[in-house]
């Protein structure tokens, strides 16, 4: 268990400002100054700190509205979108300030060395490394505590700057400047000063109340650092030519009064954001190891006796070493500016999702409007873009990478996330948008309401009902249970839901969209009406009723006035006879019979075209004719369907003489044969047909709501 060590000042103020008042204030801000002018300076620190005041303020929102934990940023983003997305986060977050800890050793010792040219550049960097390890791995309070010295080192330069050598006769240079560069491009070099605003947020586990540090300390955080860069702008304006700014980064160190007080800020900028990360970065790595969303979790989720996450502060070392002695930090330091854009982005996107679905859970203490979560992403997008549109690129693909490595692993946590509910409101939003828009035939596919009586009966019928639904139709399975408030019945309601579940379970996992329930109801027909006149009123209605022909005749009378009821209600009859020793044969060749005329023939179309795509097999359309003398005529009649229809080229004709009862047993042989079923649902009539054409059978009856033709 962590322990809560650390306020607002010390666990989130400090290390935030340190964080912000780096390298960038000290050797670039100037170089701005003079590359857009003053006014041009001024405007590029108050959009960058715009984007950074919005991704705080969805900060301070969403950290009111739950317990944090550890894992900062992680922590917040997977209890609102889920761990995919935390950890797709996460990881390469970590990853971020791991490697960040070699890039600010790298910038102290840049400045330790221009100052004692004799020392080696590897031998002081690996001291630098070994010091901040050593505070890391005794106590955060420690480091904590020392950034309160570097902070003292840092006002004292700031002091010394602005007792510098400033002209306020000068004349300054509003707009342009030198011109040299693009604004958007000096923008882009200046942006990344601003964005250590998760410095204290990585801290939440160890912070007294994170629902109040977090808040509180980062906004002054953001509101102090923000009055310095403009005063240092002024000061810069001020003080030196815009050609002297542009062509000596380094001029602060000349024009301050104290120039040692300077080179020791600049020193002591580097040093404390290395000293944060190393301290940071461990508990975020802590937080993954937690929930195990990386590898070896159990080596890392350990605390020594002090509350310090030991193993991860030495992996985390350790890489930051790797890093140092490779040498590579210019190659990949761009890239680690999108992953810390995209964290930040996320962070606003959690808020505006929280607060556009409208759940209750979602009330913070610290309220924001929902344009300042949205602006803060929106503007967390460009800036990535803005500073390097292929980085950018290769930051989202590997976000998405792990995030789909991790959605195949399947993390089971019961973790209160939102994202079921994110995608209800979308299904809200889009099905008042649906409701409001006129229904028409080319929308259709098929919807399928199942009556199931025993599930175990209907295990050979999935397979046939997944080729009419695959692949975006739906299925509602429905079992009907006599009424009784008995131990007994609510054990057998629980053992048939099972069944039913168990039974779509192959549906399911082809994605295909399915529903599964038993109903009590006093006897089948009532709860079977019920069951259709509710689910018909909803907007993801079905809208084929798919009914199984058993061999039991005696319950024909309550399956036929079922379909009458449900044909009134709108929906389209199939009717399925399964052959008891053929099944779906070889699951090629469907005869669908065709009558010149028929009301059905658009479900028939319809459902053949389905069970030819997802068998890979061929249609063949059957008419029968009294005589020879007409075929001719009938011919040219199917050939003008299957253009109407647009049936495949390979669709076959076949037309028999004679009787529709000696066509039966003269028909070339399909898998199935699909007939239009009669206005008076004769169960026998069709029981009859099943028998003579020796196939499994289905019949069909259209809704009007279908048309092959659109």
């Amino acid at each position: 268990m962590e322990a809560k060590r650390f306020g607002t000042f010390e666990g989130v103020f400090t290390p935030t400002v340190l964080s912000i008042l780096g390298v960038v204030m000290y050797l670039r801000l100037g170089w701005v100054v003079g590359q857009v002018g003053l006014a041009g300076a001024l405007t590029i620190i108050i959009i960058s700190n715009l984007i950074t005041l919005c991704t705080g303020l969805s900060v301070a929102s969403i950290t009111t509205n739950i317990r944090i934990g550890t894992g900062g940023a992680y922590s917040i983003i997977s209890k609102s979108l889920g761990f995919e997305v935390g950890g797709a986060i996460g990881i390469p977050l970590y990853m971020c300030q791991a490697i960040s800890v070699a890039f600010y050793i790298t910038g102290f010792t840049e400045c330790w060395v221009s100052i004692f040219p004799q020392h080696s550049f590897i031998l002081i960097s690996v001291i630098t490394w070994f010091v901040l390890l050593l505070i890391s791995y005794l106590s955060a309070k420690l480091a904590f505590r020392l950034q309160y010295v570097i902070m003292g080192i840092i006002v004292f330069s700031l002091v010394s700057i602005f007792l510098g050598k400033s002209k306020l006769d000068q004349a300054v240079v509003f707009w342009h400047g030198m011109g040299q560069m693009d604004f958007w491009k000096v923008f882009a070099i200046f942006f990344p000063a601003v964005t250590g605003i998760l410095a204290g947020v990585s801290m939440s586990g160890e912070l007294k109340q994170p629902e109040r540090n977090i808040p509180i300390g980062t906004l002054l955080a953001i509101a102090v650092t923000f009055c310095i860069y403009l005063a240092m702008s002024f000061w810069f304006a001020f003080a030196a030519q815009p050609q002297d700014l542009v062509n000596n980064t380094s001029i602060i160190i000349t024009l301050a009064r104290w120039r040692f007080l300077v080179i020791a800020g600049i020193m002591g900028a580097t040093l404390s954001s290395a000293l944060s990360m190393f301290v940071a970065s461990p508990r975020t790595l802590l937080a993954l190891s937690k929930h195990r969303i990386i590898p070896f979790s159990s080596a890392f989720n350990h605390l020594s006796a002090k509350g310090e996450p030991t193993p991860a502060i030495l992996f985390t070392a350790l890489l930051a070493l790797l890093t140092l002695t490779l040498g590579t930090l210019n190659t990949i330091a761009g890239i680690l500016t999108m992953f810390f854009l995209i964290t930040y982005g996320t962070l606003n996107l959690t808020v505006f999702v929280e607060k556009i679905t409208g759940i209750v859970s979602f009330r913070p203490t610290f309220k924001i409007p929902v344009i300042v979560s949205l602006v803060g992403g929106a503007g967390c997008l460009y800036a990535m873009f803005l500073i390097n549109q292929f980085f950018s690129v290769v930051a989202i693909a590997v976000t998405v990478l792990i995030y789909i490595v991790l959605v195949r692993k399947h993390i089971r946590h019961n973790f209160p996330d939102v994202r079921k509910g994110i995608f209800i409101f979308i299904a809200e939003q889009a099905t008042k948008i649906a409701s409001q828009l006129p229904y028409h035939p080319k929308i259709w596919k098929p919807n399928l309401l199942v009556p199931v009586e025993e599930p175990r009966d209907w295990l050979g019928m999935i397979d046939f009902i997944k080729a009419i639904v695959f692949p975006r139709g739906r299925v509602v399975f429905f079992n009907i249970i006599d009424k009784d408030t008995s131990d007994e019945k609510t054990a057998e309601r629980k053992k048939v839901s099972e069944e039913l579940l168990s039974l779509a379970a192959p549906l399911k996992e082809e994605d295909i969209f399915i529903s599964a329930f038993a109903v009590d109801a006093n006897e089948f027909m009532q709860g079977a009406t019920t069951v259709t006149q509710t689910l018909m009123g909803l907007p993801l209605s079905p809208n084929v009723l798919f009914v199984r022909l058993g061999v039991n005749q005696d319950k024909d009378h309550e399956i036929k006035d079922f379909i009458v009821k449900s044909e009134a209600l709108g929906l389209g009859i199939m009717i399925f006879r399964l052959h008891p020793k053929l099944a779906f044969g070889q699951k090629q060749v469907i005869n669908l019979w065709i009558r010149r005329g028929s009301p059905n023939i658009n479900l028939a179309i319809l459902i053949g075209l389905q069970l030819e795509r997802n068998w890979e097999g061929r249609l063949r359309l059957v008419q029968v004719v009294n005589d020879d003398s007409e075929k001719q005529e009938t011919l040219s009649y199917l050939n003008k369907l299957k253009k109407l229809m647009r049936l495949s080229s390979e669709t076959e004709i076949a037309i028999i003489s004679g009787s529709f009862e000696e066509s039966l047993l003269n028909a070339p042989f399909a898998d199935v044969n699909i007939f239009g079923v009669s206005k008076e649902l004769d169960a026998s009539l069709m029981r009859g047909i099943s028998d003579k054409i020796n196939t499994s059978a289905l019949f069909l009856k259209d809704s009007h709501q279908e048309s092959a033709i659109v």
